[in-house]
């Protein structure tokens, strides 16, 4: 089911309540003094009153009749409203809490190796160290990064991107749980990310995966087809992702161009499936990227009410707001959204502190606005120009939790308490009327009749479950 940020989630139902006592006595009252008086007034003259017959009819049968009649009332009057409405709030919990889920999903950064032109480059822009770097309009360049005899800049790049995460690779790797995705301009690179991974001397071969650098990746979606794989004879579908995947994400300028148009960059996050995330002894992540909002440019402001009403982050612990690439429309909608959010943020462009950007600026900005929430800055807001208009995110320590509190009232009784009450009390008048002193036909068929009818409304009671379930899903879902 495609996630629904505007999902409308029905207000949950009032418990209904309990029948009160009097109905069921002035039934009883009633019922019993008609019996009396018609067991008094048809009395045979002469025949003691002091006898099995007169118990029978004065006593016993009005009480069964009663009971029938007090469990098929309950039954109308009270347990059916009861048992639509705790299935109807069971679902109605169960709806909330998957969206809560879907909503909070996301990217789990274990570690992530960040290479600008400007040198700790977050801590500055954020004022934790040295001074912000001023490069507004300068196409700069990865002087760090250079050919040598033999291995080309883009594998020097791999290596260096590399190196500092060669340890977690290898472990990743022994596993046989990882493969490598590259995002850049050209798909021959990904032959320079393996030279770069012999040189490291990393164990084996890794699956290394091309993407170009045009296109965007949702965080809490599938990255790959094959990622997913459809169960035979099902619907559902195994989720393959490899417990750990490296994404390397860059732009290297042509040697051959005399006026660059766009700053260097290069950016390497190491992610943990949720698979891995899941596992008893799961890694520590460094921060997560949370699941980003889409929408028209000139719709931001409903894209980013919509993203704080998830709660995906506590509120009071967003403090920044990292924005790259947007222009016209795009970025005066996206500032105006974040001044009329309520929030007080402090702003960091990047294009202000290492001139124009190239596509590779979205994980650059992720793996920056990551870091600084490992180093206990709140959560980050992150606003990217997108195909069809602006993405919004967060990047977090840790998304708030989801928090769903089930109650006892929303589970709902499938055992037909009050059908089966009435059935043994039919069944015990129809006893009790028979003229029979010994156990024949008619005792036979009313005590089958009995346990037939109480299988049927077993069946019903679950059936019934099923349609308020379809019901709401079709009318909510």
């Amino acid at each position: 089911m495609k996630f629904r940020w505007d999902q409308v989630i029905p207000d949950e139902q009032p418990e209904v309540p309990p029948l009160p006592v009097w109905p069921f006595v002035v039934l009883f009252l009633i019922i019993e003094c008609v019996a009396l008086a018609i067991t008094v007034l048809s009395w045979p003259k002469g025949v003691p009153i002091a006898s099995d017959k007169f118990l029978r009819e004065a006593l016993a049968i009005p009480f069964a009749i009663w009971l029938a009649l007090s469990a098929l009332f309950y039954r109308a009057a009270y347990e059916s409203q009861a048992f639509a409405t705790a299935v109807k709030n069971g679902a109605r919990w169960h709806m909330l809490r998957d969206w809560q889920w879907r909503s909070r999903a996301g990217l789990a950064i274990l570690d992530s190796v960040i290479l600008t032109p400007e040198p700790d480059l977050a801590v500055r822009m954020l004022g934790l160290e040295g001074t912000a770097p001023e490069n507004p309009g300068r196409v700069m360049a990865l002087g760090e990064v250079a050919a040598t005899q033999g291995i080309s800049r883009a594998s020097a790049l791999a290596e260096k991107l590399m190196a500092p995460l060669a340890a977690v690779l290898a472990k990743a790797m022994r596993e046989d749980e990882f493969d490598i995705v590259v995002q850049c301009d050209r798909e021959e690179n990904t032959g320079e990310v393996q030279a770069a991974w012999e040189r490291l001397e990393l164990p084996k071969k890794p699956r290394i995966r091309w993407i170009p650098s045009s296109r965007e990746i949702d965080f809490a979606e599938v990255w790959f087809e094959n990622d997913h794989r459809t169960r035979s004879f099902s619907s559902y579908s195994n989720d393959e992702t490899p417990k750990y995947r490296l994404l390397l994400a860059w732009h290297l300028n042509d040697v051959e161009q005399d006026e660059p148009a766009k700053s260097e960059a290069a950016a390497a996050l190491l992610v943990g499936s949720p698979t891995l995330m899941t596992e008893k002894n799961r890694p520590r992540p460094q921060a997560w990227l949370v699941r980003q909002i889409v929408g028209d440019a000139d719709q931001v402001d409903k894209s980013l009410a919509l993203l704080l009403n998830a709660k995906q982050v506590p509120g009071e612990r967003i403090h920044h707001f990292w924005h790259s690439r947007l222009k016209g429309l795009a970025q005066h909608a996206t500032m105006g959204a974040v001044r009329d959010s309520g929030l007080t943020l402090a702003t960091h462009e990047l294009e202000q502190a290492v001139g124009p950007q190239a596509p590779v600026a979205r994980w650059v900005l992720q793996a920056l606005a990551a870091k600084m929430a490992h180093y206990g800055q709140g959560a980050q807001l992150i606003a990217l120009p997108h195909e069809r208009g602006v993405v919004l995110n967060f990047a977090a320590k840790e998304p708030s939790a989801v928090s769903v509190p089930w109650k006892d009232e929303y589970e709902a009784n499938l055992f037909p308490g009050a059908e089966l009450i009435a059935c043994v009390a039919l069944r015990l008048l129809a006893v009790l009327a028979s003229s029979n002193k010994e156990w024949g036909t008619f005792e036979t068929v009313c005590t089958c009749g009995a346990v037939v009818m109480i299988v049927i409304f077993f069946v019903f009671r679950f059936w019934e479950h099923r349609l308020l379930v379809d019901d709401f899903w079709r009318k909510h879902g």
